[in-house]
């Protein structure tokens, strides 16, 4: 998402409370049934069709976001047998045959031509969205993991394949850097282990290059962000499910070298990293031997001898599976997790504001979630998909939508359950759902949500 001006006060108080921060400052049939149930929602056949009674979508008053707006974590080839050409021929991520606006709601999109969950997928600067590896079974184990790539044009709803990687991966991070090229990193190998290993795509010659390995050492479930100086942060994951990395490395993809970052106040596998402002780095949650972490630290760029600074105050609950969204108001929304063990599955949303580095309570999701998908929209309101809703077991085919007001609304459910799957937002605005896991197997499908 795009940084608004009202970022630079938000900036400014971050200036005034470094001295603070330096000493610990204390996100098919389904479709038929809930339609069938929810007759106001699903009106005409469309999800949640516009004017939708809404009075701010609908040029009402905003009566009062609990943020000031919301936003959203996580970011086409053309189905003809050209052997997987990256395409700098036009992809542009517009609506399928270049037509007018669309109707909100969710469209169809074309299967994949592999079934995976766990994966990437990113948008390129063509417009086409380029998705990565992940298991093509649904499970870690040994072997499901696939060095399959795909590319998927919006306006002609295809896909065509793409270069392999030269090692099968999951649980990777990819990150589109600077110059349109897309750094993949670490994530489980074929054996089922962690990696270190890195590779770049270069969508103009669209083929895989090796890039010098993570030096702190092989991760999955770990967590990437581009910097504004072009270089990525990585940070957490484990190599093993058993505990967390308290590591990280700062990539320098001009000469292809890593710099150690330094470490984290606690090991963190399965924690997000959120682009604050210029260079704040926020590191949410994530777990460990001890359970989910209720903690979160800070990370600047600018000063990176000051190295990792925990924010004194805590969440109310630890997050594990969380989804965190960069808002226009420069704050974060944190949604759902999954705490303690066996496990509760989590409705709980709160809101870190890094000018007074606290945290607040929002109002409750509609429904439990934890490793779903929270994508911000271009109404200032906040998409989440998915997720389980009891601990790794049920999957939901449900999505619900913050609506300006502060107030979650159910909308329509995507074609299948979903978890482990990924949330692009395109140029367009629309939101990209592909594959993941419906608790038996990996999926190749997708959905398409036009705001």
């Amino acid at each position: 998402m795009a940084v608004k001006p009202l970022l630079r006060s938000t900036v400014l108080g971050v200036l005034v409370l470094s001295v603070q921060v330096t000493a610990c400052l204390d996100v098919g049939r389904a479709v038929s049934l809930f339609c069938d149930d929810n007759v106001d929602i699903c009106e005409e056949g469309g999800a949640d069709p516009a004017p939708d009674g809404n009075a701010i979508l609908d040029g009402g008053v905003d009566e009062g976001r609990p943020d000031g707006g919301d936003g959203g974590p996580t970011d086409g080839g053309d189905g003809k047998p050209d052997g997987g050409d990256g395409g700098m021929d036009g992809g542009d991520g517009g609506p399928p045959d270049g037509g007018g606006p669309e109707l909100p709601g969710w469209k169809p999109v074309a299967p994949m031509q592999t079934r995976r969950s766990s994966h990437t997928a990113t948008e390129l600067e063509n417009g086409r969205v380029l998705v990565v590896g992940g298991s093509t079974t649904g499970t870690a184990s040994a072997g499901s993991q696939t060095n399959t790539t795909e590319l998927y044009t919006v306006s002609s709803n295809t896909w065509s394949p793409g270069p392999s990687l030269g090692t099968a991966r999951m649980d990777h991070t990819a990150t589109r850097l600077k110059d349109g090229r897309v750094l993949v990193v670490g994530g489980r190998g074929p054996s089922g282990g962690a990696l270190s290993s890195a590779e770049i795509y270069d969508p103009v010659a669209n083929q895989w290059k090796a890039a010098s390995p993570i030096p702190v050492g092989a991760r999955s479930g770990h967590a990437a962000v581009l910097l504004s100086s072009g270089k990525v942060l990585v940070a957490g994951g484990g190599y093993s499910d058993d505990d967390g990395l308290n590591t990280s490395a700062l990539y320098d993809p001009i000469n292809d070298t890593w710099t150690n970052a330094g470490n984290l106040n606690a090991k963190r596998n399965g924690l997000t990293l959120t682009l604050q402002g210029i260079d704040w780095v926020l590191a949410i949650g994530g777990y460990n031997a001890s359970g989910a972490e209720p903690t979160a630290e800070l990370y600047t760029d600018s000063h990176p001898e000051g190295g990792w600074q925990l924010i004194a105050e805590q969440m109310v609950h630890g997050r594990a599976g969380h989804a965190s969204t960069l808002l226009p108001s420069g704050k974060v929304l944190v949604t759902g997790s999954l705490e303690g063990s066996p496990g509760t599955v989590l409705r709980a949303v709160d809101l870190f504001d890094l000018g007074t580095a606290s945290w607040t309570p929002q109002a409750l999701m509609k429904e439990a979630r934890f490793i779903h998908t929270a994508t911000d929209l271009p109404s200032d309101e906040l998409l989440v998909t998915g997720g389980y809703s009891t601990p790794y077991a049920k999957p939901r085919a449900s999505a619900e939508i913050l609506r300006r007001n502060g107030v979650w609304e159910l909308i329509a459910p995507m074609t299948s359950t979903r978890a482990f799957h990924t949330a692009t937002k395109l140029k367009s605005g629309s939101v990209l759902i592909i594959g993941g896991t419906d608790g038996g197997a990996a999926l190749n499908t997708a959905d398409r949500y036009v705001p």
